[in-house]
């Protein structure tokens, strides 16, 4: 594993589009450019956001994005999304990945992450061998509007 990281640069939203959009439609997705373009241009153009991509060699093999929260008395950052290739799973590219995170995020300040994940198995088991915890004072609410 030959892995570096680089924040995003405009250079990159294409590669990172298609890269969505492979890893979404190899499992039966329907995503198209458009829509994936939609879901990721926010957060390479917001303010306050971060987007990493992670590379091993020249092959893009995951990326992240989130976003600074800022409040009186400490910063977070609300990690939106973690992806790594298919073929990369399982095979510590997630977890290199997370640890880049924090150190990257500690070396701005930072004093917490968060970020809200499936209940799914695979999904808990990934985030609590890096280190997260559930939240005690977090509840998600959600209002179904179809």
């Amino acid at each position: 594993m030959n892995t570096s990281y680089i924040e995003f640069q405009e250079e990159y939203l294409d590669r990172l589009i298609n890269f969505y959009m492979d890893y979404y439609n190899s499992d039966g997705g329907t995503w198209t450019y458009e829509k994936a373009y939609r879901r990721i241009h926010p957060y390479v153009t917001m303010e306050n956001s971060l987007v990493i991509l992670q590379f091993d060699d020249e092959q893009l093999t995951g990326f992240l994005m989130g976003y600074f929260k800022e409040f009186d008395d400490s910063t977070g950052f609300y990690l939106e999304e973690i992806l790594v290739s298919s073929a990369n799973q399982h095979k510590g590219y997630g977890s290199d990945m997370l640890l880049h995170l924090k150190a990257e995020l500690e070396s701005r300040g930072c004093d917490w992450i968060e970020l809200l994940t499936t209940t799914g198995e695979m999904h808990q088991n990934f985030y609590a061998k890096n280190g997260y915890t559930r939240s005690d004072n977090l509840v998600l609410e959600y209002l179904d509007l179809n």
